[in-house]
């Protein structure tokens, strides 16, 4: 009787969880734009954007957590221009739903990046995102001193996530890291990136 019961307990939990939601597949994008010197106006050749994409855990305690999910990233032509076509996700998670948008950071050595710089133009809504299927153009501001380029590492860092291939990342922190080394700071995942 005891282990029916248990049985039971489990398998009502686990169609509990399977009813409540989970994530699946999503396309997102196109992404589409154009890169510019803030001050002058040229096109910024070889900056990367870099999308994330998140799914969003619905049950916890605290309200909703997002989890990354994947990640896309591609560099601006000699035009400044960048096209990231539609890209679909499959990913199950129980009890997950998707983020509506990307989170993305465009940035190259010696630049403001966006969106986080508070030079950076223009902003979308959510603030950290790009709108899907519209030419977009950012406008980033040229650093001058030593100083707004240190603190622009954190406009970049903290953004090189765990559950997302390093395969899927390796410009943006190829960037980050050649910044960081300018500074005579050390590398981060340099481990992960001599493993494959």
């Amino acid at each position: 009787m005891k282990k029916d019961t248990v049985s039971r307990l489990i398998l009502l939990i686990l169609s509990a969880m399977l009813l409540a939601g989970c994530t699946i597949s999503r396309d997102y994008g196109p992404y589409k734009g154009m890169v510019l010197d803030l001050e002058t106006g040229k096109p910024i050749e070889g900056a990367v954007v870099f999308l994330t994409f998140y799914t969003m855990f619905q049950l916890s305690p605290g309200g909703p957590v997002s989890q990354d999910a994947d990640a896309v990233e591609t560099v601006t032509d000699r035009n400044g221009e960048f096209f990231i076509p539609s890209h679909k996700i499959k990913l199950f998670r129980i009890l997950h739903g998707w983020e509506p948008e990307c989170t993305a950071i465009i940035f190259k050595p010696g630049y403001g990046a966006f969106p986080r710089h508070k030079k950076t133009k223009p902003r979308f809504d959510p603030n950290y995102s790009i709108p899907e299927d519209q030419y977009i153009v950012v406008w980033l501001p040229r650093l001058k001193t030593l100083e707004e380029r240190r603190e622009n590492l954190f406009n970049v860092g903290g953004n090189f996530m765990d559950d997302v291939s390093i395969e899927k990342q390796r410009i943006i922190l190829e960037m980050y890291n050649a910044e960081r080394q300018f500074f005579g700071f050390a590398p981060v995942l340099t481990r992960k990136l001599k493993q494959r």
